[in-house]
């Protein structure tokens, strides 16, 4: 389930990644030499970055990739590594609950029935890549408290399989 799930997102990321260099290339284009600058380019760029920006932090944290002071993890070994890492998956869920998705749900609320200036899209559908994100930081989150349960009941299984609490 969840390399399908990274599969996916990975290619979500990339296809949008694609359309807004191509978008880029467009807004230089009508900008530099037709001298008439496209006004959708603009805004779709701006949205479709919100959307790679949020999903993209959830797969870059799925993949233990993301931004994190390390020092404190690389020093500590065995049990301690797991409880530390156990302790920050909290910390995740709790900000993954408390402000992205209660946060991304009251945005999505109030966003309710407006659209974009330009390109008429409900504003809805920029505003829940929040709720998207917090759920796929959530499914992240829980994977790795189930890893470091399995290796703290079976330590055994710490050198076979792929944890981030060896690296």
């Amino acid at each position: 389930m969840r390399a399908l799930l990274d599969r996916l997102i990975a290619l979500l990321i990339t296809v949008i990644m694609a359309f807004m260099v191509i978008a880029v290339c467009w807004q230089v284009f009508t900008r530099y030499v037709l001298n008439d600058p496209s006004t959708v380019t603009e805004e779709m760029l701006r949205y479709l970055l919100i959307w790679v920006t949020m999903v993209g932090a959830a797969y870059a944290y799925g993949r233990r990739k993301h931004l994190a002071i390390n020092m404190l993890p690389k020093k500590l070994k065995g049990k301690n590594a797991i409880f530390l890492d156990l302790f920050l998956q909290a910390l995740v869920l709790f900000f993954c609950f408390a402000v992205l998705m209660y946060g991304g749900y009251n945005l999505d609320l109030t966003a309710e029935g407006m659209v974009s200036a330009v390109l008429g899209i409900p504003m809805i559908y920029i505003y829940s890549s929040l709720p998207l994100a917090a759920v796929l930081f959530i499914f992240y989150a829980l994977c790795f408290v189930l890893d470091d349960i399995k290796h703290l009941t079976h330590p055994e299984l710490a050198n076979t399989d792929s944890s981030a609490v060896k690296e």
